[in-house]
C-alpha cells in the first residue's frame, strides 16, 4: 500500500509540475507588449561550453520580462534598444 501511495504521489506531483510550465509558457507566449533592453546578462557553466544569453526588459507598463536568445540577437543588442513581443509568439523582435 506505501509503494502505491507514493507512486501515485509522484505521478500526480508530475502532472501538477507540469500544468504551471504549461499555463505560465501559455500565458507568456499569449502576451504582447512593447519594452526597451535595460540589461543584457551572459551565463558560461565551468568548462566555458554551455552559454546562456538573456535580455532584461521593461515594457511601457513597467512589467519587466527576461528572454533567453541566441547568442547572435545577443551580440546585436544594446542597452536601450527598443524590442516589440507580439501574441503567439514566443521571442520578441527588435523593432
Amino acid at each position: 500500500m506505501g509503494k502505491t501511495y507514493e507512486i501515485v504521489a509522484t505521478i500526480i506531483l508530475v502532472i501538477v509540475i507540469t500544468l504551471v510550465f504549461t499555463i505560465k509558457s501559455k500565458k507568456y507566449k499569449d502576451s504582447s507588449w512593447v519594452g526597451e533592453v535595460i540589461k543584457k546578462k551572459a551565463y558560461s557553466d565551468e568548462d566555458n561550453e554551455n552559454h546562456v544569453y538573456k535580455l532584461f526588459f521593461k515594457t511601457q507598463e513597467g512589467k519587466k520580462y527576461k528572454v533567453n536568445v541566441d547568442e547572435n540577437t545577443y551580440n546585436q543588442t544594446n542597452i536601450g534598444d527598443k524590442f516589440q513581443k507580439i501574441k503567439g509568439e514566443y521571442l520578441p523582435k527588435k523593432i
